[in-house]
């Protein structure tokens, strides 16, 4: 019976390396320079990957179990944290109607930028450093990518439009400030913005599978 383990490209064990290095520079090559593609290896040799199947997957997986419940502790923490506050803004936001202003509407696009990477790209990335491994099929492979990028993409935009909406109201503070429609307005440009940045990374994003056994 065959199965099927999906890892990044740059966690290939060296014996492999050594093993390609006879018969093919390309992948040697390949390795070092970090194509946007994904690599796929038909001829795989168990006795080329060593231990790979045994114990001594490849280099991530050195790490002590320590170092792993260090992690998952961490992690576990820093996303219960990051759950709790930024949906706390979003519901003190959403209730308190005094603070309904184009300033916290990018405060609320900051928390749901939060949440969105704390849900969709942390746990995955959690599991990855601790099982040294990608077990969660191409596709989420590249949303996890895409919503990492686009969380900071759009933070970094949602920060400048509120500097900028700031700078309005201390140098011109007898104009009128910010109304809500054109806060929605500067929102969904910088969403639609955050993904455009976003989406070659995803695209591109490179695993690579093996079938072993």
């Amino acid at each position: 019976m065959s199965r099927r383990t999906w890892f990044p490209l740059q966690y290939i064990s060296k014996p492999f390396w050594r093993a390609e290095n006879h018969t093919s520079t390309s992948f040697l090559s390949t390795r070092y320079s970090f194509p946007n593609q994904s690599f796929f290896h038909s001829d795989l040799d168990l006795e080329d990957l060593g231990d790979f199947d045994s114990g001594t997957k490849y280099e991530g997986e050195s790490q002590s179990r320590t170092v792993q419940a260090l992690l998952i502790v961490a992690y576990s923490v820093i996303i219960c944290i990051s759950l709790f506050g930024n949906t706390l803004v979003c519901h003190v936001v959403i209730k308190n109607k005094r603070m309904h202003s184009a300033t916290s509407l990018f405060i609320v696009n900051l928390a749901v930028a939060d949440v969105m990477i704390t849900v969709l790209n942390t746990p995955f990335t959690l599991v990855r450093f601790v099982s040294s491994t990608w077990v969660f099929g191409k596709l989420m492979c590249h949303i996890s990518r895409f919503v990492q990028y686009c969380s900071v993409h759009v933070s970094v935009l949602t920060l400048a439009a509120i500097a900028l909406d700031r700078h309005q109201v201390i140098m011109h503070p007898l104009k009128p400030r910010m109304s809500m429609v054109k806060g929605g307005i500067c929102i969904i440009i910088i969403w639609v913005m955050a993904s455009c940045f976003s989406l070659p990374h995803a695209i591109y994003q490179t695993l690579t599978r093996f079938y072993i056994g």
